[in-house]
């Protein structure tokens, strides 16, 4: 097995889909967390290429941006699809959320001009998510109804990551009305064990999202 460490500040935020990925495909790995007073010295050290987080090392190799080493060790754990025509329909999902959806939110989030903000959250919370979970039930229903691909992929774990993100914002009680196999799928992922673990003994959460 390789020696893995993942570099991220000291929370959830855009490492948060790799900790659960690693934690499902029970893959041993360091969780080196930055406190955001150092990040500034590490940033200028050379070792982050593009310096910015999260970054994964292997083996000394590092490599950068959340979707890329989301796709990684999702290969390492058996979970980005078992044929070339799973990956790419988990890789489709998958990017929807850690990267479309999850950008979307965030610009919402750390908006500070009050009315810009509101028109923000109306769009992400009125239009976005609510059109981009239709599709998702759709897609869903198209392949089995419990899996994006047909079986568990790093796809589902990103819907169970964004579910998440944005519970606290968005109505899912309502939502799981509507959207009946997205909600049994979230309670899926929540349910596996090593899912399970991870959330019960994680550190707390020190940033927004």
């Amino acid at each position: 097995m390789p020696n893995i460490k993942l570099y991220y500040f000291d929370g959830d935020g855009r490492a948060e889909i790799i900790r659960l990925i690693l934690a499902q495909g029970d893959i041993k790995y360091k969780d080196e967390r930055i406190q955001v007073q150092d990040w500034p010295t590490l940033r200028n050290s050379g070792k982050f290429p593009f310096e910015v987080l999260p970054v994964l090392e292997v083996d000394g190799h590092i490599i950068c941006q959340s979707v890329a080493i989301a796709r990684y060790v999702a290969r390492m754990g058996g979970l980005a699809g078992k044929t070339s025509l799973e990956q790419a329909k988990a890789d489709q999902i998958a990017e929807y959320l850690i990267c479309d959806l999850l950008n979307q939110y965030i610009q919402y989030l750390l908006e500070d001009d009050e009315f810009i903000k509101l028109h923000k959250r109306q769009e992400c919370f009125e239009e976005t998510i609510p059109f981009h979970l239709d599709k998702f039930e759709t897609i869903l229903i198209q392949n089995g109804g419990e899996y994006f691909t047909g079986n568990l992929t790093y796809a589902d774990i990103a819907f169970y990551r964004f579910a998440n993100i944005v519970k606290n914002y968005f109505h899912f009680e309502e939502a799981a009305k509507k959207y009946p196999k997205l909600t049994a799928l979230y309670q899926r992922v929540a349910s596996l064990p090593n899912i399970k673990t991870w959330e019960e003994t994680k550190p707390p959460n020190q940033v927004p999202f």
